[in-house]
């Protein structure tokens, strides 16, 4: 367990707390590039600062505190002027350098307006993975890490936002817990596939991690017996062969899915999922275009019920997250062999913190531009992503899905409830599905 002070330094994120400090040493995804070009202005929120993001004419953005200083107003409601955002209250406009560029009535007067003396935040940005990123830290800033996934192009990429009432640190804490898959994912879809007579997978013995430079690779050993017929389980990985992996600072990566718990604030999570769903070994490594990788928000709850949906895996992960509390209470948890990996990964948060402190940049930072070009990552199985799949596998297997029922699970649907149903159609069309026609009738 850890004291209330301890858990206190792992949670807050705002601006001069120790985790805060820490995490503005990092790049955070912050939203779709296509719902910018949608859009133009997008309010966020990110490590406690209330911010707006706009889209330039050139197509770059600007990240700079939300309020007007004029009269407070929030500039989430106002409108993109060229490569300025416009306050809809007074028409002050601002450049993403934060400085004010044009007072309307002011500089009609004789005095000629006071631009000069206004100056909001700013705050840099970047795109990749067909996201918009943000940088809050001290200057200079680091290079954004280009991992391999985002160069992967034999996949259907799609992008999962979903805003999560609990802090970030219990969602990340997710990733260094692998026996979780058994019971809250496997064996839980067991009981509600066969309330009556549910067969369960077979049991984790062991679980191990090997820490690399931009995070942790979970390993595991798992019972010899059978698996269940139809059941779809991996089997024991050990962390030499890659695996599942925890990154700096709040990332999963399994191959098929990137998963990002970016710290809205103290008592809020936004949950971003970068898709791959894998695509034949013969369609165009160029068929999808990054700066239009489709997005869709995921709910949390079922309409018709207001429970949490626990119908897909994310949504599983989102209800035991949620579960906790608003913040978990860590200085009452009673700690086992299951949680090896949690105490580790705490602990090296705290000598993180400890890192930053001396002035020194923390793990997982990339400053050699030579360095950060398709940045490898011990991820297992990797040639299934990026070579494709053999056509005729396929189409076999995408056959079969939706022939049981299981539609999608596996890759072909995403891994949270509430997918729009034209991703899926465009999904196929990039893959080369064609529908056959309906036979006639006899």
């Amino acid at each position: 367990m850890l004291s209330a002070e301890k858990n206190r330094t792992l949670t807050e994120v705002g601006a001069g707390t120790p985790m805060g400090e820490l995490l503005r040493r990092y790049w955070h995804p912050i939203a779709p590039i296509a719902e910018l070009r949608e859009q133009g202005v997008k309010p966020v929120r990110l490590l406690g600062e209330d911010l707006v993001l706009f889209r330039k004419s050139d197509g770059s953005h600007g990240l700079i505190s939300r309020g007007c200083p004029h009269r407070g107003t929030d500039l989430g409601t106002g409108w993109v002027d060229g490569d300025r955002i416009r306050c809809a209250y007074h028409g002050w406009a601002f450049d993403s350098e934060g400085r004010c560029v044009n007072q309307p009535f002011e500089e009609a007067g004789p005095a000629g307006g006071f631009r000069d003396k206004v100056r909001v935040a700013s705050y840099p940005t970047a795109t990749l993975g067909g996201l918009v990123w943000a940088y809050l830290g001290p200057d200079p800033a680091p290079l954004l890490p280009n991992f391999e996934p985002f160069g992967w192009r034999h996949g259907f990429v799609e992008l999962i936002l979903t805003r999560l009432p609990c802090n970030w640190f219990q969602c990340h804490e997710n990733g260094m817990d692998p026996v979780h898959f058994e019971w809250l994912h496997l064996n839980g879809n067991a009981v509600r596939t066969a309330p009556d007579a549910p067969v369960y997978v077979p049991s984790h013995l062991s679980i191990d991690f090997l820490e690399f430079e931009f995070g942790f690779v979970n390993g595991r050993e798992i019972e010899t017996p059978a698996v269940p017929p139809k059941v779809s389980y991996a089997g024991t990985s050990r962390v030499e062969d890659g695996g599942i992996l925890c990154l700096w600072p709040y990332t999963l990566a399994s191959g098929n899915t990137i998963e990002f718990r970016v710290p809205v604030d103290d008592h809020n999570t936004l949950n971003i999922t970068w898709q791959y769903s894998v695509l034949p070994d013969d369609v165009s490594t160029d068929a999808q275009e990054t700066g239009a990788v489709p997005y869709w928000y995921g709910p949390l709850t079922d309409p018709a019920t207001g429970r949490m949906l626990m119908s897909h895996t994310g949504n599983q992960d989102f209800a035991a997250w949620v579960g906790q509390g608003t913040v978990a209470d860590r200085s009452r948890e009673q700690l086992g062999r299951t949680d090896a990996g949690i105490t580790l990964l705490r602990r090296r948060y705290f000598e993180a913190i400890e890192t930053v402190a001396r002035g020194e940049d923390p793990p997982g930072t990339v400053r050699d531009p030579g360095a950060n070009v398709r940045i490898p990552l011990p991820l297992s199985g990797k040639s299934l992503y990026t070579d494709g799949m053999p056509r005729a596998e396929f189409e076999e297997k995408l056959a079969a899905r939706k022939r049981s029922g299981l539609f999608g699970i596996g890759g072909f649907l995403a891994v949270q409830a509430g997918r729009p149903e034209h991703l899926q159609e465009a999904y196929e069309k990039l893959a080369g599905i064609v529908e056959e026609p309906p036979g006639e009738l006899d």
